[in-house]
């Protein structure tokens, strides 16, 4: 755990996940707080609506990222003595990762 604070690198990672997931779950909540119907989870060009859900699925698609994220962290940790750059990679790649469950979340809540 102290690598995560050490590494600069490690450190901002975790740092824009953090802001990141933070952005994702205010959004999500704001969105869909109030909301008790059917949510448009999934919408496909050819077939039209591909998946329906609740906004518990939408919170559970955004705990399991969330899991995945802390996940890539400890390995990142794990790995920090071992392979620097495997772990960096871990790290950067947990951003990406954000990045992309944030682009996913915004689709969501512009179909809604």
């Amino acid at each position: 755990m102290l690598t995560l604070i050490k590494d600069i690198h490690l450190r901002t990672a975790a740092i824009i996940c953090l802001v990141l997931n933070v952005i994702i779950f205010a959004a999500a909540y704001v969105s869909f707080a109030e909301n008790t119907d059917l949510l448009v989870i999934h919408f496909d060009s050819y077939n039209g609506i591909d998946f329906l859900g609740t906004r518990i699925n939408v919170l559970e698609f955004l705990i399991v990222s969330l899991v995945i994220n802390i996940v890539n962290f400890s390995l990142a940790t794990a790995f920090y003595y071992r392979e620097r750059f495997l772990s960096r990679l871990l790290a950067y790649f947990s951003v990406f990762f954000s990045l992309l469950i944030l682009i996913s979340t915004a689709v969501i809540i512009s179909i809604n």
